[in-house]
């Protein structure tokens, strides 16, 4: 399966990062103050300090509970 990065403009001016494996969406990162807020799509939401550090958190519980 293929891991993308898509990026999509917050109204804020923000850049909101969408992980997609295949044509599944599994969640989002996007900044939280000084931090990241990485979002799976069940609701489950972690705290990164940089955005790769969100992706990863998000891929690390995908394989975990899907893998």
């Amino acid at each position: 399966m293929q891991v993308t990065v898509d990026e999509q403009k917050l109204p804020e001016g923000a850049t909101m990062s969408i992980l997609k494996i295949g044509d599944e969406t599994i969640g989002t990162v996007k900044p939280d103050g000084d931090r990241f807020e990485a979002q799976l799509n069940d609701g489950d939401v972690y705290r990164a300090k940089t955005v790769d550090e969100g992706v990863e958190l998000l891929l690390r519980d995908y394989h975990l509970h899907r893998g």
